[in-house]
């Protein structure tokens, strides 16, 4: 019995990764949903510190296959962190609703690795490294009890590692984890001559769905 198992397996794995190839090759185009949470790094700015609480991020992605193992993908991400205090002169120490936001679009190339048979999938652990821009960082604080929004734009990176399940259909699934650096960003306030320089960066936890097609 214990012979025949193992001989089912590897008749199942030999089979199922041919297969999962002749897939992406058909079906080489793919788009994802994603959803997770977010942690902010702290910036320190106009002689101060802006902390933050934990936050959420979406975004999605459409890409391409190229080949077994490459993939290249247009990717968009929303990431919004509470924030907790604030210690510059001039700002309210503790803003009501204030968050430190931003929108990071990316162009993003991934290497899937061959991976390893988990149950009916097939499990691929990947890399990715992603560059674009950061087209808005924003903050919204108050001065004097007056609540005003501060935003700015910069080139974006972000490195992304994570573990893709293949099932041999068009669905994927994934969860990873996304290191974003959108480096010093200099904002300026709305409808005020102010501005301060601070570093963005964040780091996310997500989970995705995907199709292809």
């Amino acid at each position: 019995m214990p012979k025949k198992l193992i001989r089912n397996a590897l008749v199942g794995l030999f089979v199922v990764t041919p297969l999962t190839a002749a897939l992406a090759q058909e079906r080489p185009w793919y788009f994802t949903v994603d959803a997770g949470i977010t942690s902010a790094s702290d910036p320190t700015f106009a002689a101060g510190r802006l902390t933050t609480r934990q936050g959420a991020a979406y975004g999605g992605a459409f890409g391409r296959h190229f080949g077994p193992n490459w993939r290249v993908e247009g990717a968009i991400a929303y990431r919004n962190n509470p924030v907790r205090r604030v210690s510059s002169p001039g700002f309210d120490a503790t803003p009501k609703d204030a968050d430190w936001a931003s929108l990071f679009v990316t162009v993003n190339a991934l290497y899937d690795f061959d991976g390893f048979r988990l149950g009916a999938a097939r499990v691929r652990p990947y890399v990715g490294l992603g560059l674009g821009r950061a087209q808005e960082v924003d903050t919204d604080l108050r001065v004097g009890g007056v609540e005003r929004e501060y935003s700015g734009s910069g080139n974006a990176r972000q490195l992304m590692l994570g573990l893709r399940w293949d099932y041999g259909s068009p669905w994927v699934a994934d969860v990873g984890v996304s290191l974003a650096d959108a480096g010093t960003v200099r904002f300026k306030g709305t409808g005020s001559s102010q501005s301060f320089d601070a570093r963005y960066r964040a780091t996310s936890a997500m989970a995705r769905i995907g199709y292809r097609f």
